[in-house]
């Protein structure tokens, strides 16, 4: 059974590295109702405590997933989706970004069954709604994209090869843009990673190929972060 929760935000998806304290940020800005909080800690770095304490009486469930390893953007987000896989839709937000009064709200109200919705941010993937039609259609991200950087770019492609609308609206976003490259020293590492996603990407869509790229356990290891 498919699980909407009218009047509230049934899931949402916040995938996380270092820098808790930009979190518990996130969530304290939090003025609608969510129903299940879902954090991906690839950094095993959020305090349970901390977290529940920041989100307050809105925010019904909270799941905190540690994972030892960074799976990435691409597999966070999945990640986030597959364990709430009878979800409605999902809203997905970075860690580094607050929700300006209202913006929750207008996220649950607009309607976008069947579309993919960004919001008005910087960058507009900042935060997204993406519905299970849209899933079924499309499928999950490209985890072969690795740890982060292109997977958005895939996916609008992917979107606009299926004939699903990708809607950019202006529901207002603050958003620290790549905290954890900065915050984490990963510069160097970022320009192999960065340029080797980039090239996959082409070469991908050069062949007209509008998958979820499958999972490969040699990219995974070759570009990581760890």
């Amino acid at each position: 059974m498919i699980v909407d929760n009218a009047g509230s935000i049934p899931v949402m998806i916040v995938p996380i590295l270092r820098q808790p304290e930009l979190l518990y940020r996130l969530v304290a800005s939090i003025d609608y109702p969510v129903k299940r909080l879902v954090v991906v800690d690839n950094g095993m770095c959020v305090d349970p405590v901390l977290l529940r304490d920041a989100a307050g009486s809105l925010v019904s469930g909270i799941t905190v997933l540690p994972i030892p390893n960074n799976l990435g953007v691409a597999g966070s987000w999945n990640l986030g989706i597959k364990v709430t896989a009878l979800s409605a839709w999902w809203l997905v937000v970075n860690f580094d970004a607050v929700f300006y009064e209202g913006s929750l709200r207008r996220f649950a109200d607009t309607q976008s069954d069947g579309c993919l919705l960004l919001s008005g941010g910087s960058p507009p993937w900042c935060a997204f709604k993406v519905t299970a039609s849209v899933v079924e259609r499309v499928g999950l991200f490209d985890e072969k994209i690795h740890p982060a950087y292109f997977e958005d770019d895939d996916y609008v492609r992917r979107c606009r090869y299926y004939g699903v609308p990708v809607m950019q609206s202006d529901i207002p976003m603050k958003h620290d843009n790549s905290s954890t490259l900065h915050g984490g020293n990963y510069h160097a590492v970022n320009s192999m990673t960065f340029e080797d996603n980039r090239r996959y990407m082409e070469r991908k869509h050069s062949m007209e190929d509008f998958t979820d790229g499958g999972y490969s356990l040699a990219r995974r290891r070759r570009l990581s972060w760890d």
